[in-house]
């Protein structure tokens, strides 16, 4: 464990400094909250918490855990008290240090996305990521694929609680370093989607061919200029620029088009 870590981590003004999304919110109180985490433990007994899968969720107003399993102690050696009293801290500090570092830096990046995003928007965010950690006793590296989202937002549209859904990696032989991307849909439809790589990539769901055509639509070319163009029939620009109508949802050549550039097709 990384002590010195979590003793920073600890102290409000550097919790802060690590997590800015945690500055200046207000939160406002949620009714029905309690019985949410209820809903978190009956999910967790309905899947009677298969080895190697663990529950999780982080409260973003005081940067606790508000609920776990606690079989993340016979996989990680780290007991429940311990994270119970140092919260998210407490996780941080336990995880391999070059993966700790990135974590908190994806976090911040969600997060800074999220802030920017619209009520309709945040409620539509999903993530994952791939780390270690490091078994407290052992020094052994655990590897863990995480699946997460939002688990409760406020009427101030702040992130409240999330949720993780951690799947240990048993084969991490071909793992190297912690790996990251998260999703959003925007109001008019477009998906973002966002990978440690640095790309940005639209999901328009067109296939090969249709993107082919998608960019010579773009570049005014007619139908039967696309089929001379592509060496295909005639009747095969027709079917295909059909199908992508109905995939986009576009009720005309010119929607398409206004589609394709919210999507960046170039």
């Amino acid at each position: 464990m990384n002590k010195r870590l979590l003793k920073d981590l600890r102290k409000e003004q550097k919790i802060s400094e690590y997590f800015t999304y945690w500055k200046n919110r207000e939160f406002v109180s949620y009714p029905g909250e309690k019985e949410l985490i209820e809903d978190l433990k009956r999910m967790s007994q309905n899947l009677a918490m298969k080895e190697g899968i663990v529950l999780g969720c982080f409260d973003y107003r005081d940067l606790s855990l508000a609920f776990f399993t606690e079989n993340i102690e016979d996989i990680t050696g780290y007991s429940p008290e311990f994270l119970k009293t140092n919260g998210m801290a407490g996780v941080v500090s336990a995880l391999h240090p070059a993966d700790a570092q990135e974590h908190v830096i994806f976090n911040n990046l969600v997060l800074e996305a999220f802030n920017n995003a619209s009520l309709t928007e945040k409620n539509t965010f999903e993530l994952s990521y791939t780390l270690r950690w490091l078994h407290k006793h052992t020094k052994e590296e655990i590897w863990f694929f995480t699946k997460a989202k939002p688990y409760l937002i406020d009427p101030k549209g702040n992130f409240v609680l999330d949720l993780h859904i951690a799947f240990q990696i048993t084969n991490s032989e071909p793992l190297r370093n912690y790996d990251w991307n998260f999703s959003y849909i925007k109001d008019d439809g477009t998906k973002m989607h966002f990978k440690k790589d640095g790309t940005k990539t639209n999901e328009i769901g067109l296939t090969k061919k249709e993107l082919e055509i998608a960019k010579l639509i773009k570049q005014g070319y007619k139908s039967k200029e696309i089929a001379d163009h592509l060496h295909i029939a005639l009747n095969t620009v027709f079917t295909h620029r059909k199908r992508m109508l109905k995939k986009l949802n576009a009720k005309n050549t010119a929607e398409m088009l206004k589609i394709l550039n919210s999507y960046k097709v170039e």
